[in-house]
């Protein structure tokens, strides 16, 4: 569900704020952030099942809403560098040479900047909206 609402966020951000015509670029994008989405939620449950069973549910609550954003922007971020490192590797030099790893690195910390500065606007505003109930649903204890 936070995958697809993550999705929904971005898709949202892009055809009403930026008037984006919904084309294959698009559908790639919207990829990485369900990608992002599916793999932050992932990444995030474990943690918060544990502060979960040992504190009260306002703790879980802002817990989890900062587990759900940082792992969904970490996990984001990460799909995006894999993807800048797919493109970039048919300029890259010679497998585990040492400049092959310098041009790894710079890759991977280009393509977060990139995503800091220019991608994160894509979880605004559905994203932060989405966000409370879903910090509440998965801090919530069932009987």
């Amino acid at each position: 569900m936070w995958a697809t609402l993550m999705l929904l966020s971005a898709l949202t951000s892009l055809t009403l704020e930026y008037g984006r015509p919904i084309d294959g670029r698009v559908f790639a994008l919207l990829a990485v952030y369900f990608a992002g989405g599916f793999a932050g939620c992932l990444l995030a449950w474990p943690f918060i099942l544990w502060v979960r069973n040992r504190s009260s549910l306002t703790v879980s609550i802002v817990f989890a809403a900062f587990a759900l954003t940082g792992f969904t922007l970490a996990s984001t971020a990460a799909v995006l560098a894999l993807d800048y490192r797919a493109y970039y590797a048919q300029w890259h030099s010679e497998v585990l040479s040492k400049v092959w790893l310098y041009q790894q690195v710079f890759t991977a910390l280009g393509s977060t900047y990139q995503f800091a500065v220019i991608g994160i606007r894509l979880y605004w505003p559905l994203g932060v909206v989405a966000l409370v109930p879903a910090s509440w649903w998965l801090a919530r204890r069932t009987s």
